[in-house]
């Protein structure tokens, strides 16, 4: 009873205070930043989910401005010359990497692995990609043709990633 009294206080109190109290909310992103990255293939998809080509490491700093929370980046690390990872953590952003070094790499398993990604953060502003964003593309169709669209369809929803 000394619980529920103790609860009801507390529930009066924050009651008689306006209800105001502090509560962490997703800040937005803002797009025109984005917009002004000039980050090659760029797409943007719902939800503030970006596909794109390789951005700089400058561009990874305007991404960070704006608000994006998180980078999949889809190049195996012999493709890349510089620590991708390294900046988007020092920016605290977080980072993911999930090579796909050729078309061996191109699999239903990877496509499941990017998907449980895109998935985990969703509702958060993220940015997949690879060399040119052609690799996001065929995992997104891949997924999307294991979740039951026909083949044309993924085919189309990969080309639009």
């Amino acid at each position: 009873m000394k619980l529920i009294n103790q609860l009801c206080t507390g529930l009066f109190i924050v009651a008689l205070s306006g209800g105001y109290f502090a509560v962490a909310t997703e800040q937005p992103v803002n797009t025109e930043i984005i917009k002004k990255t000039d980050i090659q293939n760029l797409v943007e998809h719902s939800n503030h989910v970006y596909s794109a080509a390789q951005p700089s490491a400058e561009q990874i700093k305007l991404l960070s401005l704006a608000g994006v929370k998180h980078v999949i980046n889809l190049r195996s690390s012999s493709e890349q010359t510089w620590d991708e990872g390294e900046l988007v953590r020092s920016l605290g952003m977080s980072y993911h990497a999930l090579p796909i070094a050729g078309a061996k790499d191109v699999t239903v398993e990877n496509a499941h692995n990017l998907t449980n990604l895109l998935n985990e953060f969703e509702g958060e502003s993220i940015l997949v990609h690879c060399a040119s964003s052609n690799r996001v593309g065929a995992l997104i169709a891949i997924s999307a043709h294991v979740q039951g669209l026909d083949l044309e369809a993924a085919l189309d929803k990969g080309k639009r990633w």
